[in-house]
Formats: structure tokens, sequence, C-alpha cells
């Protein structure tokens, strides 16, 4: 955050991330997860699945590792921002309810100051990660490259043990937590600031590590999902996804363009989550989705759910910019009291 030029490419990854993630979502959170039944009723249906959600469940670590490349840097203005985002898609997403049901929302309060434990968990995870970065800063500045990778070998290490293998802690389980994105964070830090080798591969070599990983990682759930086994593999924290969302950003991270318009739509990504994810409305978005899968032919489903992400993600672009609009005269007055 703050940065006075934006890297297209890196920007572009930004606006895929949050694409993956829609689509995850679609299909791991609107969509009934299968078990065995399914897998021997279904196989085909199963693996296409499986298959999406392989390449999309990064999402949610490449968003957090992009900030861990460039550390995030915190400021009073940037934090009141993010707040001030919040606040304002907390009023639009209630609009957008009352408008559709005619009644005024329930727990108003509670969701605009994200006090409902399922309201927004990224969110709330990322600001203390936002709070907390100027020490992981400080000591990603000060280690050096063995201690960095000492560091990192010990806490993927325990993660991996004790909130992955056995998930032995509530406080690790599945990715969802604070160390998890720390640790993502980190990673990306490492790779920025002292590119050990796997950083150097080719651009092409990425992709291809992204797209086998993913490939095996779809086999992996399908053949264990015969004995109502391998939804650990899709965790935040599952070293295949977190090895996966490394070789996918790498690969972006070798690419090199400008555009204007990339950097236009990237920074208002956030948007799109703070929609189709809000409490009052990832309801239509879940459902409308469910519905489909049981009334639609499959081309015919995949059609109308490309719309919709599409659709969904462009109205969020929008009125995120009408966000902005509003937001520049306040932070104008920021700036003048840090001045």
């Amino acid at each position: 955050m703050g940065r006075k030029t934006r890297d297209s490419n890196m920007e572009l990854l930004r606006i895929v991330a949050m694409l993956l993630v829609m689509m995850v979502h679609a299909s791991y959170r609107a969509l009934p997860r299968p078990d065995d039944v399914a897998v021997a009723d279904n196989p085909l249906s199963v693996f296409l699945q499986f298959l999406t959600i392989s390449y999309t469940v990064i999402g949610v670590d490449v968003f957090v590792m992009l900030s861990g490349w460039y550390g995030i840097r915190p400021r009073v203005v940037r934090l009141a921002e993010l707040l001030f985002q919040l606040l304002f898609f907390g009023v639009v997403c209630m609009g957008i309810e009352y408008a559709v049901t005619g009644q005024v929302p329930s727990k108003i309060l509670s969701n605009l100051l994200l006090l409902n434990p399922s309201n927004y968990w990224f969110v709330k995870v990322y600001l203390a990660l936002y709070l907390f970065a100027p020490v992981l800063n400080a000591f990603a500045d000060a280690a050096s490259h063995r201690q960095f990778a000492w560091v990192l070998a010990g806490i993927f290490g325990f993660q991996i043990v004790y909130g992955w293998v056995f998930e032995a802690t509530d406080w690790l389980r599945a990715g969802y937590s604070m160390p998890s994105f720390m640790a993502l964070y980190l990673l990306a830090r490492y790779m920025r600031l002292h590119q050990p080798w796997f950083t150097k591969l080719k651009a092409s070599t990425d992709l291809c590590l992204y797209i086998g990983i993913g490939g095996i990682l779809t086999l992996a759930v399908f053949v264990l999902r015969h004995y109502n086994l391998g939804g650990f593999l899709f965790f935040y924290n599952s070293p295949v996804v977190v090895l996966e969302a490394m070789f996918f950003m790498l690969f972006f991270s070798k690419l090199r363009f400008s555009s204007k318009c990339v950097n236009w739509v990237a920074a208002s990504a956030l948007a799109v989550y703070l929609t189709h994810s809000n409490s009052y409305l990832a309801k239509y978005y879940d459902g409308t989705i469910l519905r489909w899968t049981a009334e639609l032919p499959y081309l015919q489903f995949i059609i109308y759910c490309i719309t919709l992400i599409v659709s969904v993600f462009c109205a969020s672009i929008l009125i995120d910019k009408v966000r902005l609009l509003l937001w520049n005269p306040i932070q104008n007055l920021f700036n003048k009291r840090e001045k």
C-alpha cells in the first residue's frame, strides 16, 4: 500500500486473485461439498468441481502474499481509508438488501463493526496483519538470508503439523488465522528480498509448476474423496496450496508491461470481496449459483456463472470508484495534517 508507481504485472495478479476468490466461492462455498456418494454417482461433475477448486483456491493466499511482496507500510491515512471503505460498502450492501426485501436489515451495528464472527473473516485477519506489519518488516530487514530461511522453515513446519495434518490448534486450523497470514507475508518478503533459487526459474516453468501442482491436487482429492477424505488438501495453509500460490505469483512477477487500465481496476479489487462476501449479499450470490446448478445444463450453468462473476466484479469496481470520489476530500484533510 502507498506505492507511488504500481507494477501492472502485479496489479493484474491482484485482479486475477480476486476473480479466483469469486470462483472458489462459487464452486466450494455455494455448491455442496461432494461426498463419496456424489463421487460414485457423478464422477465427471465432481472431478470438474475439484479441478476448479484446485486452480482457484490459491486466491486468498496470493492476495496476502502480494502484501508481503511489497511490504505493508502502515499509515494512519491508509488505515482510515480501509475503514472508510468497509463502512461505505457496509452501508451500500444494507441498502441493496433493503431494496430487495423491502425490510430494514437486521444486526446493522454488528455488521458495520464486523462483530459477527462469520462476517468478513478475511478483512479482520488482514487488519490484524496490517497493524502488525512493522514488526514483520523489521525482522525481514534485519535477518540474514540464513536466519530468514530457518524462521520460515520453523513457522511452516509448525503450521503443517499443528494446523494442517493434525488440526491440533483451533487458531491455526485451515489457514483462517493471523499466524497463517504472517507466514504467507514473510514467505513473500523472503522471496522478494533474498531471491532464492526457486524464484529464478523461467516464467514458463513457474506456470507449468502451478498447472502441474493443481492437477496433482485435483487427482489426490478426487481419489481421497471416495473415502470422504481429502478436504484438508484445500485448506489455505495446505503446503500444496501455498506452493501453488507461490509459483503462480512468481509467474506474474516476471511479466513486464504497463497499463493504466489494469492499475485503475486493481486499485478497487478489494471492493469485489466486500460485495459478494458481505453477510447480506453472499446469500444471493451463493443461492443463485446453487439454484442454477440444479436447474441448468452444465454448459449453460458455466456460462451463467461466468456472466454473474464478471457482472458482480465490474459493478463492485464501479461502486468503489464512487467511494473514492467521496474519500478524496477526506484524504486531503489527512494529508494536510501529516505535513
